[in-house]
């Protein structure tokens, strides 16, 4: 048996050099066209998550404006917040935004109707609850519905401590130390 295949001819290496240039250049042609598509992708889905995130931004400022206007008490339907587009801001110095331009953090403004559209919102039953805002499978930046959602428990918290008996500074628990009975 021969360990070594037959030489080939002149005709056939060149053929084989061409199958070859031609699976790269094939090759290196798909690269470019993915790397072009996921480019373009990724775009979009940056600018949907920016207006995503602006519709979360403009509709959580709304709802803190509301409850700013009536003593603490949320919107309980996407029309109180309708009716109710210029209320009073809420306090500063506070863990959510002080005005509207800080609430967007730099986004583009968006018309409040068609921010409720895009979000979805998940309403209290009673005007002391909480609403939910979700981007209804939206594609969002990281931790935007958790900083909105944020904003509106820590102003719910605020409101609590402050009907407490002794305002904001009332302790958390008045039970007694352990121990002590």
């Amino acid at each position: 048996m021969n360990e070594y295949p037959p030489q080939m001819t002149p005709e056939q290496a060149a053929r084989n050099r061409r199958v070859i240039v031609w699976v790269a250049v094939i090759f290196v042609l798909v690269c470019i066209s993915v790397s072009v598509w996921g480019f373009t992708v990724t775009r979009a889905s940056r600018d949907r998550a920016k207006q995503t995130d602006a519709a979360l931004r403009s509709v959580a400022w709304s709802i803190l404006c509301y409850a700013s206007s009536n003593n603490g008490a949320f919107p309980t339907s996407d029309k109180a917040i309708e009716v109710s587009t210029a209320g009073v801001a809420p306090p500063t110095g506070k863990p959510w935004p002080s005005s509207y331009e800080s609430a967007m953090g730099g986004l583009p403004p968006i018309a409040l109707g068609t921010a409720q559209a895009m979000i979805g919102i998940s309403w209290g039953a009673t005007a002391d609850v909480v609403p939910n805002l979700n981007t209804k499978g939206l594609p969002s930046t990281f931790g935007t519905v958790d900083t909105v959602n944020g904003w509106m428990a820590e102003y719910a918290k605020d409101k609590i401590r402050e009907r407490a008996p002794g305002g904001a500074s009332a302790p958390e628990s008045n039970s007694a130390p352990r121990g002590e009975k």
